[in-house]
């Protein structure tokens, strides 16, 4: 008999829109060699839990990998656990979504490979109490979350092993705790401390199961664990040592459950696992919080208080990041129109704009920590994408307006949506454009990241001023390593005191320049950027849709001044802004609009001179100029004569190999000089035209 028990469980994911050549790299440095080698140790029986978007990859591209899981399950060495098909957090989905989703993945492993799946691995394991109320009638009897979720429900480390039992309204739910210490052990320990950890955690308590459960990217996926699991071959040892030891059975989590009791009932708070806790503060209470945490280990006071101390929850991210929470909110409302139009469907007959919208649901975009998340543009592009082919999906191709709170901040918006594009304004900050779809190429173009601080961010600044260590053998996981990708990183740690929307009214002096303005380091005359605009009217028209937003504020310096700013939405993809400025004085004054635009592969057209838009530029006297990408292109031009600033807008964010320089956006600035005299209007007028 075996002194001990791991029930394992192993998590396999890409995000969907992830790129060809990563999901290439994942299968041969890490899922094709991970699953070859167990296939030599039968005894290594476990849980595995592939995503939907990695298993349709598969199915494409490496159906032998698939037959060669089905081999492992019908000799029983894997069992297939269940989750939201496209990966999303189950209690951030409308509820509907997250049944159908469920009910997707279910009948797939049931048709694909013959199985009844009665676990399911939580994504990201953010967990809330309604949960067994969702997951319990489709058949799921139990899941996986951290021990970071048992400490915040009052339990002390001696008592989080083997697994408990939930409820609610009487829907049940087994919970495996998975052990923080293990998931840094494995793979990266030597499999002998293991089995030491199982030692020193039982000497005084009573009980011999702990449950591992993590993301199988880490054999061989992440930074240089390749070397160390197959090249070392640490995965080879470690199944070897189980098999000659015989101390500790690895076994399914399922199985498990069948040969033992749950130890207790337990209610468990909205949490997730401790670093997810840590990264969804905003960067002063992060740091706040790490802070206090390092005094407590300090004083040796941590396993003593640590069930008192918890992090922010995952619903934080839609506060600390704006992008976020818009385009939740984007989903959410595509969610809506597509249930309205399908309340029933059949699984084997999906319709189009129900996978679609799901796959928008896919979480890794949401949010960001460790993994680059929102701040990869590619991620956000593959949402938006999804989310406009869903709409694109349905029935109704009419002219809609809609004038609701869309971002849930008690202020209303005003969204337009036609065939060609859709236009959301948001007239209570700065009257701006904050989202502009161009629905036949499923773009969304203004989906642009804010510079803004992040708790990480000091680590960098210390980073670059420390002397460099020298190179260890030592893999770490990526939890525990700090690493630069390039050099001269603190010169991007640029913040911006608004958001990234579009046609943002800014009135400059003569000493702001290209460099001032793109470091975010100048003084804005106005108070028109972020403050609120009133409507006037708004309406249809023969072609399409107008808006007009007027606000009187102030000039620094000089006095007051009206600006009425008027949308014109054509229905063929045109976009006319129509500005009148009445001052209350007169002086020389720049007046500046900004746009914020998401364009990584594409160049800027001026007199027909092509130019790369990733390089800080400036342009003096120009009326127009045109953006174009292959066949698609957008041509911008003006009532005016206008100077043009472009400067890219880079983050520096965190990925698991390391802090990084990454593309958010390019900004355009058009600047009109004004000899304004008072009580006289000046106008300016701006024309943004979608074409093939």
């Amino acid at each position: 008999m075996p002194k001990y028990y791991l029930p394992f469980a192993i998590h396999l994911h890409q995000p969907v829109g992830n790129f060809e050549k990563i999901l290439e790299k994942a299968v041969y440095k890490c899922y094709a060699p991970f699953l070859k080698t167990i296939e030599k140790f039968p005894s290594f029986r476990f849980s595995l839990h592939i995503s939907g978007p990695l298993w349709e990859w598969f199915e494409v591209r490496f159906p032998h990998l698939i037959d060669l899981i089905a081999r492992l399950v019908e000799r029983k060495q894997i069992e297939l656990m269940a989750g939201g098909f496209y990966e999303p957090l189950l209690p951030f989905i409308p509820e509907r979504d997250a049944k159908g989703q469920l009910s997707y993945m279910l009948n797939y492993l049931k048709n694909r490979f013959g199985v009844v799946s009665e676990g399911l691995w939580l994504t990201e394991r953010v967990w809330t109490p309604e949960l067994p109320k969702l997951l319990a009638p489709l058949g799921i009897k139990y899941t996986l979350v951290d021990d970071t979720h048992f400490f915040n429900a009052g339990l002390n480390k001696k008592d989080i092993h083997g697994y408990f039992i939930t409820e609610k309204e009487g829907y049940c739910l087994f919970i495996f705790p998975i052990d923080k210490k293990l998931r840094y052990l494995i793979p990266f320990k030597d499999p002998k401390d293991i089995f030491e950890y199982f030692e020193s955690f039982f000497t005084n308590t009573e009980g011999n199961t702990l449950t591992y459960g993590d993301d199988g990217e880490k054999f061989g996926l992440w930074p240089n664990t390749w070397q160390l699991v197959y090249k070392k071959k640490w995965l080879e040892k470690f199944l070897s040592f189980l098999e000659k030891e015989n101390k500790i059975e690895i076994l399914p989590l399922k199985e498990f459950l069948e040969k033992f009791p749950p130890r207790a009932r337990i209610y468990l708070p909205p949490a997730s696992y401790e670093e997810m806790m840590e990264w969804s503060f905003l960067p002063e209470f992060g740091a706040r919080y790490l802070e206090f945490i390092d005094f407590l280990k300090s004083e040796k006071k941590w396993e003593r208080y640590q069930p008192f101390v918890r992090g922010s929850n995952w619903d934080n991210f839609l506060r600390k990041y704006e992008e976020s929470n818009l385009m939740h909110k984007k989903m959410i409302l595509v969610s809506e129109k597509v249930a309205k139009n399908f309340p029933k469907y059949e699984l084997s007959n999906l319709p189009l704009a129900i996978k679609h919208l799901w796959k928008a649901q896919c979480n890794c975009a949401y949010w960001h920590g460790i993994f680059g998340g929102l701040y990869l543009g590619h991620l956000r592009s593959a949402v938006y994408q999804n989310l406009i082919a869903a709409e694109n999906a349905l029935p109704n191709k009419d002219i809609e307006i809609i004038f609701k709170d869309y971002d849930c901040d008690g202020r209303k918006e005003w969204l337009f949506s036609s065939p060609k594009i859709n236009a959301y304004i948001k007239p209570t900050y700065g009257g701006a454009l904050i989202l502009l779809e161009w629905r036949e190429k499923k773009l969304n173009l203004t989906h642009v990241l804010t510079r803004r601080p992040e708790t990480y961010h000091v680590k960098i600044r210390e980073k670059i001023n420390q002397p460099k260590k020298e190179k260890t053998d030592d893999v770490k996981t990526i939890h525990e390593q700090f690493k630069l990708k390039q050099p001269n990183l603190d010169k991007y740690l640029v913040y911006d005191w608004h958001y990234r929307f579009n046609f943002l009214d800014h009135f400059l002096s003569n000493k702001v320049n290209l460099f001032t303005f793109s470091q975010s380091k100048y003084q804005d005359l106005g108070d028109f950027t972020t403050e609120p605009y009133e409507i006037s009217d708004w309406g249809k028209e023969k072609n399409g849709v107008f808006l007009i937003l007027k606000r009187k504020g102030n000039i620094n310096g000089f006095g007051t001044l009206e600006l009425i700013k008027q949308f014109k939405i054509l229905t063929e993809g045109e976009i006319i802004v129509h500005y009148q400025l009445f001052p209350t004085f007169s002086s020389n004054l720049r007046f500046a609009t900004e746009l914020n635009l998401f364009l990584p592969n594409w160049d800027l057209i001026i007199n027909e001179e092509k130019y790369n838009i990733l390089k800080v530029r400036e342009f003096k006297k120009i009326s127009k100029f045109t953006l174009i990408n292959y066949d698609n292109s957008i041509h911008i031009s003006a009532k005016q004569p206008f100077h043009l600033w472009i400067f890219p807008i880079y983050t520096v964010n965190l990925s698991e190999s390391g802090a990084e320089k990454t593309y958010q956006g390019t900004c355009f600035v058009f600047i009109t000089k004004f000899n304004f005299e008072k009580d006289k209007i000046f106008i300016q007028e701006w024309q943004l035209k979608l074409s093939n």
